[in-house]
């Protein structure tokens, strides 16, 4: 089995991730520890004075300028998953301020962050990938956590690296966040192999939304406290969405299967040009079927279900990045739709033909580009779920909303300083030419839909003069 390291940085990526081996430790729990499956993320030591039992630690790295979060994750039950190896901190935080996560934080702690990452290799028979976690809002996510996807691609150039990262909403309450979250953007198209956009925004309906179906089993299986603040319930909840998306895109790393898909898979399948690289992803909702075949789910119970799920991944609120695939205009450069549980196999493939040909376009030169993929395990609690993963040109969308935001803030260089003090403005007015020119490679993808291969010629033209 191919492993995978977990890279969490800042607030949001140490929260996001916590969440994450949260549900990995209720999907494994009767996992035999002889499984190799389950060695994609966990590794096993013997503990100290006993010959008998094996101790799971986390194949993980946990990173963050301010202390409290990883302090709270030691205290934690999550705590005995990780040594005092995989925790990298500060104390006094970035300010919000990218350029002080980027320039001076990351050259300061990079022999740690050199020596972690080494140590988790090490601890690898046939690395697979990367995948870290983080926002681009704050300063130590979109500086620290863009610094460690470079810091990968010098040191680990062959091995994949994902990116999920958190982009900010319209709403936030941190004023820079336009700054950090185009100067990171333009570090991730320089190294990152793929990213896995999510959206504030879209996390919150989409949690709001699932909210209102939600059966008490469900805060049973995943160990939700039932009494919480309703601020820190509402993020907890945003988490767990995007914790969920990433146990449903890695379920084929994790349980053996026929149909299985990994990440490298997706990667390859999906991102025909490599500045092309964010891929959307969208989750049906949280249904909680209980366990085992009944009247209730027969056959047709199993395909009208599949068919919801469909519709909810196709639907605006199905999708945890604020953008819409199946918008009027918007292409599909490619796709996938990864089933988890019981589905049944002539109709999810049925489906998934219904989607190619009603609800998403592809351009002329890819119209078979569907990558289909099935986990036989399900989630916890859940008979089956879809995830829908989408090479979009929506997300320009997403990138123009930030680019504009941030153009607002630079033409009248508010709060530059405050950048400057770290980096050349030259390097803030490059991150805000190449942002504009990865949305103008979508662009072209869309005119390229409206005029044969005009659109998709011209994109390759201005990327690659010598084609």
């Amino acid at each position: 089995m191919r492993e995978t390291i977990t890279i969490q940085v800042g607030q949001c990526g140490n929260q996001i991730g916590n969440k994450f081996w949260q549900l990995l430790l209720n999907e494994h729990e009767n996992t035999p520890d002889d499984d190799d499956a389950i060695s994609a993320f966990f590794r096993f030591s013997s503990k100290k004075g006993s010959s008998e039992q094996s101790n799971m630690k986390a194949r993980a790295l946990l990173i963050d300028m301010e202390c409290g979060p990883l302090t709270q994750t030691m205290r934690s039950p999550l705590g005995s998953l990780f040594d005092s190896t995989q925790f990298v901190m500060d104390v006094s935080g970035s300010g919000n301020n990218f350029a002080h996560g980027y320039y001076m934080y990351g050259p300061q702690y990079r022999e740690k962050f050199e020596e972690g990452l080494r140590r988790n290799a090490e601890e690898c028979d046939s690395l697979q990938t990367f995948l870290v976690t983080h926002s681009l809002g704050g300063g130590t996510g979109s500086g620290v956590g863009s610094y460690i996807v470079g810091l990968l691609d010098d040191m680990f150039p062959e091995v994949y690296r994902f990116s999920a990262c958190v982009f900010p909403s319209e709403d936030n309450d941190v004023v820079t966040s336009p700054y950090n979250s185009t100067l990171a953007t333009n570090q991730l198209l320089e190294h990152a192999d793929c990213v896995l956009p999510i959206d504030n925004a879209a996390l919150q309906a989409f949690a709001q939304l699932e909210a209102q179906q939600r059966k008490p089993i469900r805060d049973k299986t995943l160990n939700i406290p039932s009494a919480v603040d309703s601020h820190d319930k509402g993020f907890n909840e945003m988490n767990d969405v995007a914790a969920r998306m990433l146990c449903h895109l890695t379920s084929s790393s994790r349980f053996h299967g026929d149909m299985n898909v990994d990440l490298n898979e997706l990667c390859t399948n999906l991102i025909p040009f490599s500045r092309l690289k964010f891929l959307m992803s969208a989750l049906s909702p949280y249904r909680s079927t209980g366990s085992g075949k009944s009247d209730k789910f027969s056959a047709v119970g199993d395909r009208a279900y599949l068919q919801r799920a469909f519709t909810d991944i196709l639907r605006p609120a199905g999708q945890i990045t604020a953008a819409d695939p199946t918008a009027k205009g918007a292409i599909t450069i490619a796709s996938a739709f990864l089933a988890r549980g019981a589905v049944p196999l002539s109709e999810f493939l049925a489906c998934v033909t219904g989607a190619q040909q009603r609800s998403l376009v592809f351009p002329a030169w890819n119209q078979e580009a569907c990558k289909v993929g099935m986990c036989g395990t399900p989630a916890p609690g859940e008979r089956m779920s879809v995830l829908g993963v989408y090479n979009s040109t929506a997300f320009s969308g997403v990138l123009q909303r930030e680019h504009s935001r941030f153009g607002q803030l630079f033409k009248r260089k508010a709060m530059l300083h405050h950048y400057t003090e770290y980096c050349d403005f030259g390097e803030v007015a490059e991150a805000e030419v190449n942002v504009h020119s990865a949305i103008r490679d979508y662009q072209d993808i869309e005119r390229g839909a409206q005029n044969g291969d005009t659109g998709n010629q011209m994109y390759k033209e201005r990327i690659f003069p010598s084609f």
